[in-house]
């Protein structure tokens, strides 16, 4: 009985050393996916951020655009008046590395209507991620 129990003993010994290679390998392989789903969240919400901001940048511009040909003072002004390559830098600590990169308008005259389309692209970037967006606004006098 002593001897039969012990061939069996002997015919498992080693098994535990492959049961514990295999599972280093498979928990290795998890670590190893673990890791790039992180990484690829932590650079989907990099361009999330980015993309908000250069929205933001791109919305100043078109507000920055409206102002110019609608001011309060006086009569609206057409697009051939506005310098709109002299467009300021955005001032504000959240937009830190935005900038408003175009703005363009067109505008027309029909039936005593003035009509405009403003255009605007800004763009945001840190290290080596960069976004940009470009908004469009169309607006007419009264």
């Amino acid at each position: 009985m002593f001897l039969k129990n012990n061939t069996l003993a002997m015919k498992q010994h080693g098994s535990a050393l492959t049961m514990a290679v295999f599972m280093i390998v498979i928990f290795s392989l998890l670590g190893v996916v673990m890791l790039k789903l992180i990484s690829t969240s932590s650079e989907s919400l990099s361009y999330e951020v980015l993309g908000l901001r250069a929205y933001t940048a791109a919305d100043s511009g078109l507000q920055w655009g409206l102002q110019q040909l609608f001011p309060l003072s006086s009569a609206v002004i057409e697009c051939a008046n506005v310098d709109f390559n002299n467009v300021p830098t955005l001032q504000v600590e959240g937009l830190n590395q935005c900038q408003i990169e175009s703005l363009q308008c067109t505008d027309f005259e029909e039936a005593g209507t003035r009509y405009y389309t403003l255009t605007s692209t800004g763009t945001c970037s840190s290290a080596e991620v960069s976004t940009s967006r470009t908004l469009q606004i169309d607006a007419r006098s009264l």
